[in-house]
C-alpha cells in the first residue's frame, strides 16, 4: 500500500498518467523520470531489452496500479 501511495505520487509529481505508455512521455517528462531514477539508484534488471527509463517507467506504473 505504501509502495502503491509513494508510486502514484513520483508520478503525479513527474506529470506522469497512470497507464500513461513511455512512448508518448515528452522529452522533460523523460528527464525528470532518469533524475528519479538516479535519485533511487534504479537499475534496470540484468539482460534488459530496453533503456533504464522505459524499465523505470514500467516498474514505476505497476507500483502504482
Amino acid at each position: 500500500m505504501r509502495e502503491r501511495h509513494n508510486a502514484r505520487a513520483v508520478l503525479h509529481a513527474l506529470n506522469i498518467g497512470i497507464g500513461q505508455d513511455f512512448y508518448t512521455l515528452r522529452a522533460d517528462q523523460v528527464d525528470r523520470l532518469l533524475a528519479e531514477a538516479d535519485r533511487v539508484r534504479y537499475q534496470k534488471p540484468r539482460g534488459a531489452n530496453g533503456s533504464r527509463g522505459r524499465y523505470f517507467h514500467d516498474s514505476m506504473q505497476r507500483r502504482a496500479r
